[in-house]
């Protein structure tokens, strides 16, 4: 009976040791799984991407336009303000990033709760807003070497109009976009593109609102913009020069005058993402030269 004893307890504690051996190379594994990254907007998006974490994402809303050749394989989640947290669940993501306006409120507490990791980014529309948006982000990717060259990177564009003489008088700017096949919209104070404006020394235009408005033709007759920059998307849409030209009260303006038009990249005019740097370079050298 002894031996017998003795050989229970030696089988016994071989299948804890097993057990336990086991239990370690799963969480081993765990560990070792590739992460699985939704983001939520498409400035966050590109953040990720430049990053070199675009083989990492497995989901994302409706504004990530880029990089194309990711985000067209990926599933959409949802809106940058509304997100089914079914859809993001049914990708298995081990890390969300949003920023801290996401609708429903409760959605990233529950998706936490539920033991999956989420980057918060504050949504600020500022150009010293890039610095932490890049910052956060490379921290939850564990990839702060990475997020301080791609800072650098950038900087070194938004610092390059200090660099250059003072321009006098500012030239006075009007920034046009429109959504899907809404009407074209102008940018105010508090917005993405007002603060790219004011980065590249250009004064806003048109003032006394925050946001967004419809454009309107006395109001854009009486603004008199020096220079209208307009999305891409929507200088198409309307058929180029010829049709912003045509557009009631546009055609009396010194910028349609003097075909004084910069045609913008979408995603930094509108999300402050990576290529901040780049338009704000790009504006001040296309209104004031190089």
């Amino acid at each position: 009976m002894g031996a017998l004893k003795r050989m229970l307890c030696i089988a016994v504690c071989a299948i804890a040791a097993a057990g336990a051996a086991a239990g370690a190379a799963a969480g081993a594994a765990r560990a070792a799984a590739p992460m699985r990254i939704v983001s939520l907007s498409g400035s966050l998006t590109e953040v990720v991407a430049r990053l070199g974490f675009a083989d990492r994402l497995v989901g994302v809303d409706r504004s990530s336009l880029r990089p194309h050749e990711v985000v067209a394989r990926l599933p959409r989640v949802g809106t940058p303000r509304a997100v089914s947290i079914e859809s993001v669940l049914a990708v298995s993501p081990t890390l969300v990033i949003s920023y801290d306006d996401l609708e429903p409120r409760e959605t990233l507490e529950r998706l936490r709760a539920l033991g999956i990791a989420v980057v918060e980014v504050p949504r600020r529309r500022t150009v010293e807003s890039v610095r932490d948006k890049v910052t956060r982000i490379a921290a939850g990717l564990d990839a702060a070497e990475k997020g301080a060259a791609l800072w650098a990177e950038i900087a070194r564009d938004l610092a390059w109009p200090a660099g250059k003489p003072t321009p006098s008088p500012r030239l006075r700017g009007l920034f046009i976009q429109t959504m899907g096949n809404g009407p074209l919209m102008v940018a105010g104070e508090e917005t993405a593109a007002a603060a790219l404006l004011e980065a590249a020394e250009v004064e806003n235009a048109v003032s006394g609102f925050s946001a967004y408005r419809p454009l309107n033709p006395e109001a854009a007759a009486a603004a008199n913009p020096d220079a209208v920059i307009i999305l891409r998307r929507a200088y198409d849409r309307i058929g180029g020069f010829s049709g912003l030209a045509a557009l009631p009260g546009m055609a009396e303006t010194a910028a349609v005058r003097h075909r004084r038009i910069v045609v913008a990249d979408d995603s930094a005019y509108l999300g402050l993402g990576p290529g901040a740097g780049e338009a704000v370079r790009h504006l001040r050298e296309a209104l004031y030269g190089p």
